[in-house]
């Protein structure tokens, strides 16, 4: 079994240095460099390398600094666990990042069948061929609960030419306020749909993602 598990495992990519945004700091007012579209590694999701020369006044590298904001795991109810921020957030704030173990495309049905009797899913994709599972080897952004009306998002950023999946924030949360986004999960053969407990006045009843018409005419096919 742990042979199986070693070969679901995706292989750790390579990293690599990225090309210099070419942002120039301004030495005398001393603020923060890089963080908006105007720096053109910004611009598309990737952070900047050692090589940018804002050095310590770059501000396009939070996701490998670690700049999480303050959060604490709390008792949500009918959810399990959950996470709120014990600060203020703004709109395009990071707030954490997504860990957990890499899992090949591949190996992804084997691993829901394994989890099929899980009331929890701790599964995410991060690129088009590796998910990350956060069940066993994840850190405390696995304890966001889904909602249809999430104040939170997952994108999907570069660091040394590696993806990552970082938590941002989409609207202004307050100090307390519990964090979600939407895990627009697909709907799998053979696995019970998961009721949503969000409340939002828009909840959709599930955690999965509504049907949509190929889908629904492929069912009346077969």
């Amino acid at each position: 079994t742990s042979a199986i598990a070693e070969l679901s495992k995706a292989p750790k990519p390579k990293s690599h240095r990225p090309e210099p945004c070419f942002c120039e700091p301004n030495l005398v007012t001393q603020c923060t460099a890089c963080t908006d579209t105007s720096c053109a590694l910004f611009a598309c999701q990737e952070e900047c390398g050692a090589n940018c020369a804002a050095g310590p006044l770059c501000g396009n590298k939070r996701i490998q600094r670690r700049e999480w904001r303050k959060l604490s795991v709390f008792d949500a109810g009918l959810k399990g666990r959950g996470l709120m921020v014990q600060e203020f957030c703004h709109v395009g704030d990071f707030i954490v990042e997504y860990v957990g173990v890499a899992v090949k495309r591949q190996y992804l049905d084997g691993l829901f069948s394994k989890y099929k009797h899980e009331r929890m899913l701790y599964i995410m994709a991060l690129d088009g061929d590796v998910y990350i599972d956060a069940r066993h080897r994840g850190g405390i952004a696995r304890y966001i609960n889904h909602s249809c009306e999430p104040n939170c998002a997952v994108h999907r950023w570069k660091v040394r030419g590696i993806s990552r999946a970082g938590v941002f924030a989409v609207r202004e949360i307050e100090e307390g306020e519990e964090l979600s986004f939407d895990y627009q999960w697909d709907r799998k053969r053979g696995r019970a749909l998961t009721k949503c407990h969000c409340g939002a006045n828009n909840c959709r009843g599930t955690i999965e993602m509504p049907k949509d018409v190929e889908e629904m005419e492929r069912e009346l096919m077969e």
